[in-house]
């Protein structure tokens, strides 16, 4: 096909990295983010990642000295363990199995000694800069040399598109980008295979090009496409076939006549295709042959009884991921639930389906059924597979996946949608050759989307933005307004918490979590009988619900229920075993009925799971010297300090048996290092000047209840023991005159 001179000019090469290396840093407002949504419970509660025994928040913690042992037995449970810290095998599982990337996790901590959010952000930025300038050079290998100027209007336009901020901005769309530049690597390595002529180094680039996809894999289930991707390249791009060409050919020549012609490109396709069947063998074994489960809430549309309305759903909302390719305007970090209402009728949301296989039957016809094979066609068909090929997991036809939209999960199939723009526009350039617009029109798309990531990107710095930032694209997302109440009841907005998780239960009645949640909320009220309806409803809803169950435990043993407060807490041991904060709650039941020995075996329990449980520690000193059992609490304290040195609690505690057997220099210096730890708890205080008191210090002491007084004026204990310490000051100088 001639081409016109006059199209989208040539950028040189080292300009072209410079621009795409700023356009991918877009997202760049995200570098001082905090760890929001979904990073939580994948790495602040993910025991592989954060293990309880040594986990730290701290910036300024270091490294246990038994580090090196905790990253080998983290490392053995990660074969294991899906991405959540969870076993693979267990029913609640949601068999996400991304070793790979929970590993770059732990080696982030390991090295800092903590889990400082910057580190992560900074790396998933340096990540998307790598994936931008590797997908560069990716295109320019693919392209003709009479089109390699389009490999950089491609990546640049791929490195600021707005679909990418929650990959990202949020640290579990890691995944995704190492996912995306593995793939990347798998066809690079695969070209080389198909080109070269002799077959040590042809083996050598095919086992690079089954291990790169075998770690895009284990990076992210959807790595396993990149197989279709390089078949689609070997097709589309070597071959410059189309499927007409392909039904030609079988039609003329039989399969045993293409291997002959093609011995060593047929091996390499053959190689392929049995490593797609063993890493999927391997897949399926490790999740124990077993799909995994989801509620109705996290994808409405496959709990659809009538086939054909369910696959209608699922086909509104492939549109709507083609929407947010092609307008990223409404972005939230959650699509469940009611932001896609389910399409139950002959209704007008019913257009965008027509519209969808109306786009993509005139594209196939057009590019994959047209007998003329253009170099233009074989690049729309190459990029059409690049998009549609990735997205195939997340579209439910193969198995049922756990949500309705996931922005993150369009990281990789933007890449396709990105070339095919770029045709476009190379397109109009030829159209309108005279004319300046068509480049002018992508400056502006380009501009328009970093501007678009620079703001998005913001809004997931912290999670009451980002949540605030999905009440305006999803106001019938419950899910949305669940974690909007969740985050205000953290900063200690009550009101507002109580008022979004009602509408959340407005919105969807039968949403457990958001019960559970609303009832601990009523609780802390004490607003019992309230607490302890929503939590027997969900319950009743979630039967396997644990912390729901200890939840009413705990309801149930503040109403006095004794009994049923237990079954309570059973049931939830029994559908989760290791639960310290289960024991707990269980200890502080028997403490209420003075049952101690019960109590001290349920803590003792809770420290087996939990060695940096505090409450735990101080209830276990506290019941021992109640019970006389002064020496061996005092053994329980220092066992705690050694574990909690900066708990100015346990410290007080410790300080206050001391001062009870009269190891007074002892207890001052406890007491002193707890006033350290603890400046503004004026009971530390108080019980210092009650010490100086026996001690007969009375100046001292009567220093220490000031101190106590001033940052509490309202300090009774204090009040109290400073008139006892007066009264006794003024009959000393009675008794003097």
């Amino acid at each position: 096909m001639k081409v016109k001179a006059n199209c989208l000019p040539a950028v040189p090469p080292k300009l072209a990295l410079s621009i795409i290396f700023i356009s991918s840093l877009c997202c760049i407002n995200s570098w001082n983010g905090s760890f929001v949504f979904d990073d939580s419970p994948a790495i602040l509660n993910n025991p592989d990642v954060s293990p309880p025994e040594s986990s730290s928040l701290s910036p300024q913690s270091s490294p246990p000295p038994s580090a090196s042992i905790s990253l080998i037995r983290v490392l053995k449970k990660l074969i294991k363990n899906d991405f959540w810290g969870n076993k693979l095998t267990h029913k609640q599982s949601h068999r996400s199995y991304r070793p790979f990337t929970v590993l770059t996790f732990i080696i982030q901590r390991w090295l800092r000694g903590s889990l400082n959010p910057i580190d992560f952000h900074i790396f998933n930025l340096i990540l998307h800069t790598f994936a931008c300038l590797i997908f560069y050079y990716l295109l320019l290998r693919l392209l003709d040399k009479t089109a390699r100027h389009l490999a950089f209007y491609v990546a640049t336009l791929f490195a600021v598109h707005p679909i990418h901020c929650e990959a990202v901005a949020g640290i579990v769309g890691r995944a995704d980008i190492l996912c995306a530049i593995f793939v990347w690597l798998s066809v690079l390595f695969y070209n080389r295979c198909i080109y070269e002529k002799k077959l040590i180094i042809l083996i050598k680039n095919l086992l690079m090009c089954v291990l790169c996809i075998t770690y895009a894999m284990l990076c992210k289930e959807i790595g396993i496409t990149a197989i279709g991707i390089c078949y689609a390249y070997d097709l589309t791009i070597v071959h410059k076939k189309n499927l007409y060409d392909i039904i030609t050919i079988l039609k003329k020549e039989s399969i045993k006549d293409i291997i002959e012609k093609n011995k060593y490109k047929c091996l390499v396709r053959i190689v392929l295709l049995l490593t797609c069947g063993l890493l999927l063998a391997i897949r399926f074994n490790l999740m124990g042959y077993s799909a995994p489960s989801f509620q109705p809430v996290d994808n409405p549309s496959s709990f659809i009884n009538n086939v054909f309305m369910r696959y209608l759903n699922y086909q509104y909302i492939w549109s709507l991921n083609l929407w947010l390719l092609i307008c990223p305007l409404w972005l939230s970090f959650d699509w469940s639930m009611g932001c896609v209402p389910l399409i139950n009728t002959f209704e007008l949301r019913l257009l965008p389906v027509i519209l969808l296989w109306l786009i993509f039957g005139i594209f196939f016809v057009k590019y994959f059924l047209n007998q003329k094979t253009y170099r233009d066609h074989r690049y729309v068909s190459m990029g059409l597979c690049m998009m549609i090929i990735p997205f195939l997991p997340a579209s439910n036809l193969f198995f049922t996946v756990g949500f309705v939209l996931a922005e993150r999960t369009l990281y990789l199939p933007s890449a396709g949608y990105c070339f095919v723009v770029v045709i476009g526009f190379q397109k109009l350039s030829r159209r309108f050759y005279k004319s300046r617009m068509p480049l002018i029109m992508y400056t502006v798309l380009v501009i328009t989307w970093f501007t678009r990531s620079w703001m998005r990107s913001d809004q997931w710095r912290s999670e009451h933005t980002l949540f605030r930032s999905g009440l305006s694209v999803c106001p019938l997302n419950a899910k949305v307004h669940y974690n909007v109440a969740k985050n205000a009841a953290d900063s200690g907005n009550i009101t507002l918490a109580e008022t979004e998780y009602l509408e959340a239960l407005r919105l969807n009645p039968q949403y457990a979590q958001a019960m559970n949640n609303l009832g601990n909320l009523l609780n802390n009220q004490k607003r019992y009988q309230q607490a302890k309806d929503l939590l027997t409803r969900a319950v009743g809803l979630q039967p396997d619900f644990a912390a729901a169950w200890m939840n009413l435990g705990i309801v149930l043993a503040a109403l006095r229920q004794f009994n049923e407060s237990k079954n309570c807490y059973e049931k939830s041991l029994s559908y989760r075993r290791n639960c310290p904060d289960c024991f707990y709650n269980l200890g502080l039941l028997y403490l209420e009925q003075k049952m101690y020995p019960r109590a001290m075996e349920a803590w003792t329990e809770t420290l087996r799971l939990d060695k940096k449980h505090r409450r735990a520690w101080i209830n276990t000193i506290r019941i021992l010297d109640d019970m006389g059992k002064q020496e061996k609490a005092l053994r329980e304290g220092e066992k705690a300090k050694k574990i909690l040195p900066d708990d100015a609690t346990i410290r007080l505690n410790i300080a206050n048996i001391l001062g009870k057997l009269e190891r007074f220099e002892k207890a001052e210096a406890e007491f002193k290092r707890a006033a350290e730890l603890g400046p503004t708890n004026p009971t530390i205080f108080t019980n210092l000047g009650v010490l100086y008191h026996r001690w007969h210090k009375l100046e001292k002491a009567k220093e220490m209840y000031a101190k106590a007084l001033e940052i509490n004026p309202n300090a009774q204990s204090a009040k109290n023991n400073m008139k006892k310490l007066e009264n006794l000051i003024r009959k000393q100088k009675f008794k003097g005159l």
